[in-house]
């Protein structure tokens, strides 16, 4: 009898020991798995519909999209620009024009030129009958002068409409390329140095 309460003790201590009984195992809630992290939304795609303003010229544009640059030149300075036999047009501001052209994407004979008198010049290029004429001043508020891009015994400028002021910059960027990588130098070699004219690039 003795031996059977010893036996049952030792049993009791056991299970103590052991520190988790089968009742308070059943019952132990399970450990909540971790919210998976959020990520964010999606940048949100423009709909076909809107419009987003872009920085573009729209007088290089539209050159752009008829693949021909309209160039104005003055009739009374043939030492800058004249025209043979055949229609074709040479001289210092032809070749100017047509690096112009080439800078812009297009090609050297897709330069169309208007040899116009002094009296048309500002509604030439006004009226937008040309996209830029060469050696003219910019008389009136609908102007604008870009330049020089000469300088001979006076200052010549290219000119065109003052509601482009991109158009402008972009000139000017031009312009500072031929001079940089020789183009306005060769122009003026085979044309306005062996008529013993000198020249120099605008500032």
């Amino acid at each position: 009898m003795r031996m059977r309460v010893l036996a049952a003790v030792a049993a009791v201590a056991v299970v103590s020991s052991c520190g988790v009984d089968a009742g308070s195992a059943s019952n132990a809630i399970p450990p909540q798995p971790l919210p998976a992290p959020s990520t964010p939304p999606p940048a949100p795609v423009p709909l076909a519909g809107d419009s987003v303003e872009l920085d573009v010229s729209p007088t290089l544009a539209a050159i752009r999209q008829r693949r021909m640059l309209r160039v104005g030149v003055r009739a009374d300075t043939p030492q800058f620009v004249t025209r043979d036999a055949a229609g074709e047009y040479q001289g210092f501001d032809a070749e100017i024009a047509r690096d112009l052209a080439r800078r812009i994407g297009l090609d050297a004979g897709q330069v169309q030129f208007r040899r116009l008198p002094p009296t048309l010049l500002v509604d030439a290029v006004a009226t937008g009958n040309v996209d830029v004429l060469l050696g003219g001043t910019a008389d009136t508020p609908q102007l604008i002068a870009v330049g020089p891009y000469v300088v001979t015994d006076a200052e010549r400028y290219l000119v065109i409409r003052s509601d482009d002021r991109l158009f402008a910059e972009e000139l000017r960027a031009l312009v500072a390329e031929s001079v940089a990588d020789g183009s306005w130098q060769r122009a003026y070699e085979t044309t306005l140095r062996p008529a013993g004219i000198q020249a120099r690039p605008g500032s």
